[in-house]
């Protein structure tokens, strides 16, 4: 939201470190409008935030900044490592208004669209690491649906990345900093020690983090032109989950206590689900004994036998980074500037995940004469499961080869941008006439993993003439792979099973743009009762996004162990034809009575989509000065949001991980498993026979997921209406509520709402969903038993609140006549009162404003705030003291509301609120000096912790989330800044 003291504290403020050569204009041009205008203020609700106050932050990530403000959700950063908490790990930064999607946030550099992201990730949302940080000059963000101006994908608005040009002279930034954290979470570590687990360290400094950036630029000898140069390198070390006691081990809540526990799908010691030979039933779940004298089998125990993976996984990525650019413009006549970008950025970081093997995805059969089992295997595999000794077990292995260490995913990004135009002023009226392009390169490098292949060929193993223990197959260099007994794994077999695997992919942007926009006073377009005539702006674009994704053959034939199932390469691009325009009409201006101003607006936009056809979409608001005081506004907004590449031409494939429980698995009654009944089982495809015989899986259930080419848009429609006040000097608050309706989302309906849904309603739809294995009825035990999650425009999203931003600037006088400087308070604040979810046409709605966990994912808080206070000493020195809020949380599962309640015995866990103090300082020592530094959570608050639980549907291989809280410690850090 822009107040009027936001707008020149934040909007207007003059930028000290770069020069402009233009001269200065009295009209501008607030980022969601085309309409300049003469002042700052705005009908949308707008937030300005300037470098000063981003360098409070000691962000050396744009990302860690925006995060911070109440608005904005986390989504892809640092933090994210696992696929478990975030659908695809690109290595990329994005920007998530209102928690609707990155896919439905715009991204402008300079009023400009920024490039789709990575092809892997499902929003394909731009990666904000493009952005040189020490470059922005400021950043607006405009809320309420910004579709009608900027494009089809601003459903919950635009981000204005405003970047500092013009320079002259020589411009050094060096920022560095580091997490320093006291491990003093007594209960947990009772836990570790519990467990035998390893405690980190009493104290740590870690994840230290650097960046340089140099600027330069000149002015043309005439004064019509700039040229401006910059580079930058960023560097970030990792940091363990081990090095935190919080995250050191998973922990699981069993009861309201959380105990040390970790994957039960696959172990160091091995884990072997002897399956009946029909594979209709699970005859046993076995682990070997490592007390036990030879290859000998216990029955598996997940409290005892649990693989801890977290001390392999990264609770933050490394990542280095180097982005380089220019910007140039010249005046080649009074009406004509040409003005040109080209910026670049190169990008490596790389996830690291607990150790490979096998996974159980897969039953393979061994024979009983298979000279790697042991007589005690050869009874528990073939003689209890009543296999004859010349027949073949079917098993379902588990089995961590540790020995290889963790595996790797090395992701490169090479990113360019280049931009061409010209723009000016004819008769008044402003032209902006460019086209630019944008590609996104990625390089995916996968290291330690397992071929299933080669793994399946070194598993089949027999004795040869002179007795040795050899591959069946006879295959060159394969080595038998012994994973019955506790220490058979050797080197020779970890090479042989050993997996690379490659990938790259691309996206790309063209878009060609044409917009004019001035005033209609020189044709009579204006009201009697005003003095400022109507303002327009008209313009055409064409747009053309493309993405392609090529993996190499072990990836695309689903032959990796982790990967679960195929990744086939897909490509695909559409095309999209705009014409908009904007009006903004003062209705009355200058009268009494309350009424000093009345403008209303409006802006229309028709799309021609390639592959979806028309859209339409529109906006109208109205803003109302009462007096000087005082300013009301009320917008409306209708967007309709085509399917982007990602969601059209993802590959469908099957995961092993996109259900977390079948209702109609189980073998023991006793313990009431199945916990559905027979006749709701029916619905989902379970025949008598199979009921009470389908084996449960121990972690997750197979789902079929991709996008479709069948989407269509979706609708969204956006209601604002606000205040903005100036009560005293130097005060001023603003109000806004905001109302956002999507329908036909283009999403994934939630496996586990499928299931459940269709067990107690028989929805046609939702049980079309469910595919049962034939013989089994299992949904994880066969590549033909899943559930189909792939995209479709089936449910309907809203999301209302209300936002708060207050502004208080004032003089400290001091006794002698003087001051002590000024102190600027500003409180930045969110309630969200609903974030509501109909799953599809006629279910029942459920909402997640104050949940997490089951169906609502990440946390999404009732109140969120930011109050940030500086004091700007008359010494050049500044001080910053920051307090963000986070409201408490409570799971899902223990609501009211039928979709989220869980029958089967989850408890009401909570997630305390969290608030955060930062202290930064500033100095600037001389017109060419300026040193800075700071200490975010400043003492070192813990974030909310929780154990996973399938049942609520919580699980995070950090144990909370790193994304919402301060996960890492103090964040210590100090920067310099040097011109010349």
């Amino acid at each position: 939201m822009a107040t009027l003291a936001g707008a020149a504290l934040f909007l207007s403020a003059p930028d000290a470190n770069a020069q402009s050569a233009s001269p200065q204009i009295e009209e501008v041009i607030v980022t969601g409008t085309r309409i300049p205008q003469t002042d700052a203020t705005s009908i949308s609700p707008l937030i300005g935030i300037d470098s000063a106050t981003i360098k409070t932050t000691g962000a050396t990530r744009i990302e860690d900044f925006l995060n911070q403000l109440p608005q904005i959700y986390a989504d892809q950063n640092s933090t994210t490592n696992n696929p478990q908490s975030v659908n695809a790990i690109s290595g990329t930064a994005t920007v998530n208004l209102r928690d609707l999607g990155p896919e439905r946030t715009l991204v402008l550099l300079d009023g400009k669209r920024l490039m789709p992201g990575d092809p892997t990730n499902g929003s394909i949302a731009p990666d904000l690491n493009f952005i040189p940080d020490a470059l922005v000059n400021r950043v607006e963000i405009v809320t309420g649906g910004q579709s009608a101006v900027y494009g089809s994908d601003a459903v919950a608005g635009a981000v204005n990345f405003i970047l500092k040009r013009d320079f002259t002279g020589f411009q050094l930034d060096l920022q560095g900093g580091g997490y320093q954290h006291d491990n003093d979470e007594t209960g947990i570590q009772a836990r570790l020690l519990a467990s035998g687990t390893p405690r980190p360290p009493r104290s740590v400094f870690d994840g230290f983090d650097g960046e340089i950036t140099l600027t330069a630029g000149t002015d043309t000898d005439d004064g019509k032109g700039n040229l401006s140069l910059y580079g930058g390198y960023r560097a970030g070390e990792s940091i363990g989950q081990g090095a935190r006691d919080f995250s050191a081990c998973p922990l699981e809540a069993k009861k309201r206590l959380l105990v040390c526990s970790g994957s039960t799908f696959s172990t160091a010691n091995g884990q072997f689900f002897v399956i009946d030979p029909t594979g209709s039933s699970l005859v046993s779940d076995l682990t070997l004994d490592p007390s036990g004298a030879g290859n000998t089998l216990r029955d598996f125990d997940p409290r005892r036998d649990a693989f801890n993976y977290a001390p392999f996984e990264y609770a933050e990525r490394p990542d280095q980074r180097f982005v380089a650019g220019t910007f140039a413009h010249y005046e080649l006549a009074p009406a004509i500037e040409l003005y040109a970008d080209g910026m670049y950025m190169s990008d490596v970081t790389n996830t690291r995940l607990a150790p490979s093997g096998l996974f159980g995805n897969v039953p393979v059969s061994i024979a009983c004469a298979n000279p790697l089992l042991s007589a005690d295997e050869v009874q528990r595999f073939c003689t209890d499961a009543g296999v004859p000794l010349n027949g073949d077990a079917l098993l379902a292995i588990g089995r961590r080869d540790v020995g290889a260490g963790g595996r790797e995913e090395r992701i490169a990004h090479s990113d360019y941008r280049i931009l061409a135009g010209a723009k000016g002023v004819i008769d008044d009226w402003r032209y902006d006439v460019s086209a630019q392009f944008g590609s996104v390169a990625l390089g995916q490098t996968d290291v330690h993993d397992v071929s299933l292949s080669r793994a399946f060929d070194a598993l089949d193993a027999v004795r040869n003439a002179s007795g040795a223990i050899v591959c069946a197959s006879g295959n060159p260099g394969c080595v038998p792979y012994d994973v019955f007994s506790l220490n058979g794994i050797t080197p020779a077999a970890l090479a042989y099973v050993d997996a690379r695997a490659k990938a790259r992919g691309d996206t790309g942007e063209t878009v060609a743009s044409a917009n004019i926009a001035g005033d209609l006073s020189r044709y009579g377009v204006i009201s009697p009762w005003a003095q400022t005539a109507a303002g327009v702006a008209l313009g055409a674009e064409y747009r053309r996004e493309s993405l392609g994704y090529a993996p190499d053959a072990e990836i695309a034939s689903g032959d990796l162990a982790s990967a679960g199932f195929s990744s086939p390469a897909v490509s695909g691009a559409f095309g999209v034809e705009e014409v908009y325009a904007e009006l903004r009409l003062p209705l009355v201006q200058g009268k009494r009575m309350l009424l000093e101003d009345l403008t209303a607006s409006a802006g229309y936009r028709y799309s021609d989509y390639s592959n979806a056809g028309g859209a339409q979409t529109y906006k109208l608001g109205l803003e109302w000065v009462a007096d000087d005081a005082i300013r009301f506004r009320s917008g409306f907004n209708r967007a309709e949001r085509a399917p982007n590449v990602v969601e059209l031409f993802t590959p469908q494939t099957l995961t092993p991980a996109g259900l977390d429980h079948d209702p109609c698995a189980g073998t023991d009654p006793i313990k009431d498993d199945p916990f559905a009944t027979q006749i709701n089982c029916a619905r989902t495809g379970v025949t008598a026979s199979q009921y009470g015989n389908i084996a449960p899986s121990p972690e997750t259930y197979n789902a079929l997921v991709g996008g479709s080419p069948a989407l269509k848009p979706e609708t969204a429609n956006t209601f604002t209406i606000g205040a903005v006040a100036t009560p005293l000097e130097g005060l001023s608050l603003s109000l806004d509520y905001f109302d956002i309706d999507i329908h036909g989302v283009i999403t994934t309906l939630d496996p586990d709402l499928a299931i459940e849904q269709c067990l107690q309603t028989g929805n046609p739809y939702l049980c079309g969903l469910i595919h049962r294995a034939p013989i089994s009825g299992s949904l994880w035990l066969s590549t033909k038993g899943y559930v189909s999650d792939l995209s479709a425009n089936v449910s309907q999203l809203e999301t209302r609140g209300i936002d708060a931003d207050a502004t208080y600037v004032a003089l400290l006088p001091h006794w002698n006549g003087g001051n002590w400087g000024a102190a600027t308070f500003r409180l930045m604040g969110t309630y969200t009162n609903a974030y509501t979810t109909t799953p599809e046409p006629g279910a029942t709605p459920y909402d997640c404003a104050g949940l997490y966990g089951f169906l609502c994912g990440d946390p999404i808080p009732r109140w969120r705030h930011v109050l940030r206070t500086t004091w700007n000493t008359p010494d050049d020195f500044d001080v910053t003291v920051a307090w963000r809020f986070t409201g408490a949380e409570r799971i899902a599962t223990a609501s009211s509301n039928p979709n989220l309640t869980q029958p089967f015995g989850a408890a009401d866990y909570r997630l305390g609120d969290r608030s955060y103090i930062d202290l930064s300082v500033n100095w600037r020592a001389s017109e060419n000096w300026e040193l800075r530094a700071g200490v975010n959570n400043i003492f070192d608050r813990d974030p909310p912790i929780f154990g996973f639980d399938y049942a609520s549907g919580v699980a995070s291989d950090d144990n909370t989330y790193p994304g919402v809280y301060d996960a890492l410690g103090r964040w210590v850090f100090v920067g310099i800044t040097v011109r010349q």
